[in-house]
C-alpha cells in the first residue's frame, strides 16, 4: 500500500484539504472489538481516553441511539454495560458519520442523495444474506455495506470535477470501473478506499472487504465477507442502475452464490423487496 503514497490522484486527495482526520489510535480500538474474545477492557478504554474528542462522539452517539433511560457518562461505562460487540457497531459507524456523502458532497453532476441509496441498499442486502446464510455478522455486514464504497465518497468529497467526469460517463453506458480507470489514470475507488482504510489504520478485515468487493475471487482473507458484500453490492447496483434511468442487466456469480448458500428464489426476494426497505430505511437516517 506503500506504493500509493506517491500516485498523482492519492496526492489530490491529499491536498484537498477535505480528506476528513480520523486518529490513528482508532484502527487500533476497532481491531480489539472486532475480536471481543481477545481484547483487553482496560487498554481499549485507555486508548479511548488518550483522544478525548473521540471518546464524546462516542459516547454522544451512544445516547443518542440508546433505548434505555439512562446517559452513560464514561466510555468505560458504556462499553462495559453494551459489551464488545454492539460498542464495536457504534466505532465503524463512527467512521460512516464522517463519510455521509449528503452532507459532505462537492460534485455538481453526481447525485450524492441517489448514490446513498445504493449504499443502504448494499447494507440491507449484505443483512439479509448474512442472516439468511448464517456465515456472517449480520450487524457488522450492515455497517460494512455502508463503507464498502468509500472511495467513491472521498471523490465525492475531495475531487467532485473527477467525480463528474467519471459520472457523465457511466450515464454514456460506460462501466464504472472502466470509468473511473479513464479519468483517475488507472486507479478506481476500491484501490482509493483500501488506501484510506491504510491511511486511517483501519483494521484488516474492512481494508480487505472495502478492496476487494468487485473482485472477491482475488481475495485471499476474509473471503466470505467479501463475497457477500460483493453479492450485496450487485443487487444494490442494479436498483441504482434503474434511478440512473439505465437499463443494466447483472449476472449473479451462481459460484459465489453456491458458496454463500444463496438459491435464485431468495435472490429474487431481496430484489424485489429491496426498493421499498431503501426508501424507508432513507426517510429514517437522512
Amino acid at each position: 500500500m506503500e506504493h500509493m503514497q506517491h500516485n498523482k490522484v492519492i496526492t489530490q486527495i491529499k491536498e484537498s484539504g477535505h480528506l476528513p482526520k480520523i486518529p490513528k489510535a482508532f484502527g487500533e480500538i476497532l481491531d480489539m472489538l472486532l475480536d471481543p474474545y481477545e481484547y483487553d477492557l482496560d487498554e481499549c478504554i485507555d486508548k479511548f481516553i488518550k483522544y478525548p474528542q473521540l471518546e464524546k462522539i462516542m459516547i454522544h452517539s451512544l445516547d443518542y441511539n440508546s433505548n434505555l433511560n439512562r446517559k452513560f457518562l464514561t466510555i468505560r461505562d458504556a462499553i462495559t454495560y453494551l459489551g464488545a460487540r454492539n460498542a464495536k457497531i457504534v466505532a465503524i459507524s463512527y467512521i460512516t458519520n464522517l463519510l455521509v456523502p449528503i452532507e459532505k458532497g462537492r460534485a455538481k453532476v453526481f447525485n450524492n442523495k441517489k448514490y446513498w441509496k445504493h449504499c443502504l441498499g448494499t447494507s440491507i442486502a449484505a443483512y439479509k444474506i448474512a442472516e439468511k446464510s448464517n456465515l456472517s455478522d449480520k450487524d457488522k455486514m450492515f455497517i460494512y455495506g455502508l463503507v464498502h464504497d468509500i472511495g467513491v465518497t472521498v471523490l465525492d468529497i475531495c475531487l467532485p470535477d473527477e467525480m463528474d467526469q467519471i459520472h457523465q460517463l457511466q450515464k454514456k453506458g460506460v462501466h464504472q470501473i472502466a470509468a473511473e480507470k479513464l479519468v483517475l489514470q488507472g486507479i478506481t475507488h476500491a484501490e482509493i478506499g483500501s488506501w484510506l482504510c491504510f491511511e486511517w489504520n483501519l483494521p484488516d478485515e474492512m481494508q480487505t472487504i472495502i478492496a476487494n468487493h468487485h473482485t472477491p475471487l482475488l481475495a485471499t482473507r476474509h473471503k466470505t465477507d467479501v463475497m457477500i458484500i460483493h453479492l450485496a453490492d450487485s443487487i444494490s447496483t442494479t436498483y441504482y442502475e434503474s434511478l440512473l434511468g439505465c437499463e443494466s442487466t447483472f449476472i449473479y456469480s451462481k459460484k459465489i452464490m453456491e458458496s454463500l448458500g444463496i438459491d435464485e428464489d431468495f435472490m429474487k426476494e431481496i430484489i424485489h423487496t429491496l426498493p421499498q426497505e431503501i426508501e424507508r430505511l432513507y426517510k429514517i437516517v437522512v
